[in-house]
């Protein structure tokens, strides 16, 4: 269930690569999680791959790798990285009832599924594919009316990400993350392209806002969000 929160907070995330790239920024947002949030992998409970679920990341040290590829694969150590390991964050825009039935899958997988190695599968469908428990799960993820697991991932990563950001409120140090990223000489254009088009999605719309704030005032969903607040590890 670790991979669902991450998402969440994925900011923090995105930046301990981009640190280990040798860009040098001093680093304020909170480490998420690792639903990864995307149509095509979680993590909502992490990188969900699905997600549930606030440790403060440490400051973003100056490396000593400035000279190195920072597109290269970790091959010496954690001053190269590669890519592929920046996560992939995508939201999308919410409805009340679209919210209410992403926590609704929620509560279920944190209930029936929470001693599920869930966070040991790159993504939900693949959790799906291999776990002897993964039909059954597709199975009550699609009772919520939702097409795919991956479907209901980007649904709660969405809800999970602007409920935490208005419990603490990333958006300026993430568009100051945006920006060095843009002023940046030391990351590749790729790496560079992906890591900002991540942290632009770990900041929540207007709509997705006000919708998660409403939620929070509901009777039966106040209680119900707060299993998505992200958690120390």
């Amino acid at each position: 269930m670790r991979r669902f929160a991450r998402s969440a907070v994925i900011s923090a995330s995105v930046w301990a690569l981009v640190g280990g790239a040798g860009l040098a920024i001093a680093q304020t947002a909170t480490t998420p999680a690792d639903p990864k949030a995307s149509t095509s992998a979680p993590a909502a409970p992490a990188a969900p791959a699905a997600p549930a679920p606030d440790a403060k990341a440490p400051d973003a040290k100056a490396t000593d790798t400035q000279n190195a590829d920072p597109s290269a694969a970790d091959t010496q150590g954690d001053g190269d990285v590669s890519i592929s390991e920046v996560p992939d964050v995508q939201t999308e825009e919410l409805t009340a009832d679209l919210a209410k039935k992403a926590i609704d899958g929620y509560k279920m997988v944190h209930d029936k599924y929470q001693d599920s190695p869930l966070e040991d599968y790159q993504d939900l469908q693949e959790f799906v594919d291999k776990d002897p428990k993964g039909k059954q799960f597709e199975t009550d993820i699609k009772g919520f009316g939702f097409t795919s697991v991956n479907d209901w991932n980007l649904a709660v990563s969405s809800v999970s990400i602007a409920y935490n950001n208005i419990l603490d409120d990333q958006t300026s140090d993430i568009k100051q993350q945006i920006e060095d990223v843009q002023k940046s000489t030391d990351m590749a254009q790729d790496m560079k392209d992906r890591t900002i088009k991540s942290l632009q999605a770990s900041i929540p719309s207007e709509n997705n806002t006000k919708i998660i704030q409403e939620l929070i005032k509901d009777k039966d969903y106040g209680e119900k969000i707060k299993l998505l607040e992200s958690t120390e590890e």
